[in-house]
């Protein structure tokens, strides 16, 4: 412990987080956790708590279970809390660089109370839940059994929590890998992403032992999170400083658009006009917050109109099938990007080339048929897990899951072609630095006109100096480009070119670059010189650590690839599992009403899966 203490304490803030801030945190963690573990032990062995009598009187109100209503509003409020912290970490981050630590970045407090509230909303629920379970259950023990849907997004909230201690050993050996989509930040977001998914199948569940009046509320909220969650990934590209390919960007956006729109496709034309009006003033007010509360950047949001759109269109003969799905997914995919390339070009900061278009098409287009079929699947199992057979034909369970789990393997190969940027082609760039005036210099590039052909973009950037400048480079003769605006080229700004060329080449040219001890790297003067086009990474995160052994980088990513797969397979088996065909029987507490109607129930799911989601006591 000595040993681990005085490394920590001599760590550089590019190398991990200063080991008070450590223990503060790791304080803090430990009492709520205790916090949530007393309640437990209180509840589940007959005392009342506050905690219980405020769920007690939430499901008076509501006519639903008690492990319902009020630990799934907790839960959303985590989400909240994180989204907002989200918008003003990532600007935080491009307007001032690294931070010192956790406790040095005010929006960290924000994103691990959200990670912390999710965490809590799903384990209250666990604790509360005596009455009224439904016909699947998970059991804990003996005499404990318990909802699938809280126990699947209490697991995928620890997986969360855990980017936040993998985080900072991940600076410590690597460097701080300062962009939205380092693996342990995806992580984390990627356990939010997931509770909309949670909160689903929550709401089947309660839909089967009552009739609750927040239900349909709640499962709208959780549709609207869906529309929220993807588009948080992309909050580089709405700041205008992304750091891999274009492309993503669309794709993305198709796992928003039908995502979301299908799940309400399927509830009808009212769920899909009154979620994308949310979603647009959801996204409206964390854009205001940002500006005029946190005196932020200014990010611009996707519009999500043309799927929302499409899926309006098809409300009236929606067939909850997997052909139909994704056949949906396509449609809205494709009017997803008829609309979004006119908004790229008017409002956000890295407009769509017409030159991409077509790529975007292709692998739009994939990635909504494949995301189509996973949303009818998983409305399928919904369906299943409520009992609610007038929402649509069902397909044979066994057809359906292979369909979506060949989706998914089709999703995953279109995100392992495109976010993984290529490296450039050896080349320089001449850089002429004109007169400097208060701290800014015209830029002028000289470049092979075959290196910039069809480019994505070719700009200046200047970030991490207090704000973002970003300078567009306009031809000034034969090779030659001069910024539009004045850059800046002193103190803590970080300048450089940036060229993007299809489809998946990033290469930049450092134009200035202060000295940083911490690192350590030596300045680069803002002087008039050839520069290096290199690989965009090593200049936009130069904190990363230069030598690292290529074993340690592979294990590292497999681990937290492994983790951010388990998000998803611990989704895929709570549906599955919840959603079985058959009968069971349900559980309830001494004033709960049954969940259904004892009986004997065949599977063919695995063993494991068999053993630990049973058919009642």
């Amino acid at each position: 412990m000595t040993i681990l203490a005085s490394t920590a304490a001599e760590a550089p803030s590019a190398g991990g987080a200063p080991i008070d801030q450590i223990l503060v945190v790791a304080g803090f963690t430990g009492v709520v956790y205790a916090a949530i573990l007393w309640v437990l032990v209180r509840e589940r062995t007959g005392h009342r708590t506050l905690v219980g009598r405020a769920a007690d009187a939430v499901a008076r109100l509501d006519g639903s279970p008690r492990w319902f209503a009020l630990p799934l509003t907790i839960s959303v409020t985590g989400a909240l809390s994180g989204a907002v912290g989200l918008y003003w970490d990532v600007s935080f981050h491009i307007a001032m660089g690294r931070d010192e630590g956790p406790l040095a970045n005010p929006a960290h407090y924000l994103i691990f109370l959200g990670l912390i509230a999710i965490f809590a909303g799903g384990a209250l629920a666990l604790a509360l839940a005596k009455d009224s379970l439904p016909r699947r259950t998970l059991r804990i023990s003996r005499t404990w059994r318990v909802p699938v849907g809280p126990a699947v997004a209490t697991a995928v909230a620890l997986f969360a929590l855990l980017g936040f201690p993998l985080d900072d050993l991940w600076h410590r050996l690597f460097g701080q890998d300062v962009t939205e989509w380092g693996p342990t930040h995806v992580l984390m977001i990627g356990g939010v992403l997931m509770l909309p998914y949670t909160m689903l199948l929550t709401c089947a569940e309660a839909g089967q032992v009552s009739a609750s009046r927040l239900r349909p509320l709640l499962e709208w909220v959780a549709i609207l999170i869906l529309a929220a969650g993807p588009v948080a990934f992309l909050l580089e590209y709405a700041y205008g400083v992304p750091q891999f390919p274009l492309l993503n960007d669309p794709v993305v956006l198709t796992v928003a658009t039908v995502s979301t729109f299908t799940l309400a496709m399927y509830r009808g034309l009212r769920w899909v006009v009154t979620v994308w009006l949310a979603q647009a003033a959801l996204h409206g007010g964390l854009v205001a917050l940002n500006v005029w509360a946190f005196d932020a950047l200014t990010p611009w949001p996707p519009l999500l109109l043309g799927g929302a759109a499409v899926a309006a269109l098809l409300t009236r003969r929606a067939r909850p099938t997997v052909g139909y799905g994704a056949a949906a997914g396509v449609a809205m995919a494709l009017g997803m990007l008829a609309v979004e390339y006119f908004w790229t070009q008017a409002t956000r900061p890295m407009p769509w080339p017409v030159e991409m278009m077509p790529w975007a098409v292709l692998f739009s287009v994939l990635t909504g048929a494949a995301v189509g079929a996973i949303a009818t699947w998983m409305h399928q199992r919904l369906t299943a897990v409520a009992g609610d057979e007038a929402s649509g034909a069902q397909a044979a369970p066994g057809r359906s899951g292979a369909w979506a789990l060949a989706a998914v393997l089709g999703l995953v190969a279109v995100f392992v072609v495109n976010v993984p940027p290529s490296a450039p082609e050896p080349g320089t760039a001449r850089v002429t630095v004109g007169e400097v005036v208060d701290g800014r210099a015209t830029i002028t590039v000289q470049v092979d006109p075959e290196t910039v052909a069809d480019a994505y973009w070719f700009e200046a950037l200047s970030w991490q100096g207090g704000g973002s400048v970003r300078g567009d480079l306009e031809p000034v003769g034969p090779g030659e480009w001069r910024t539009d605006v004045p850059m800046p080229v002193d103190g803590s700004w970080k300048t450089l070119i940036r060229l993007h060329t299809p489809l998946h080449t990033l290469a930049a040219a450092p134009v200035y670059l202060p000295a940083d001890p911490a690192i350590p790297a030596e300045e680069t003067p803002a002087t008039t010189g050839p520069r290096e086009l290199v690989a965009e990474k090593h200049i936009l995160r130069r904190e990363e650590k230069e030598g690292v052994p290529g074993w340690l980088w592979g294990t590292a990513y497999a681990v937290v690839g492994s983790l951010f797969a388990g998000l998803f397979t611990i989704v895929a088996v709570g549906y599955s599992a919840a959603g079985r065909p058959g009968t069971g029987s349900g559980i309830s507490g001494g004033s709960g009403r049954p969940g259904g109607a004892p009986g004997r129930t065949t599977s063919r799911a695995p063993r494991l899966v068999r053993r630990l989601v049973g058919a009642g006591a």
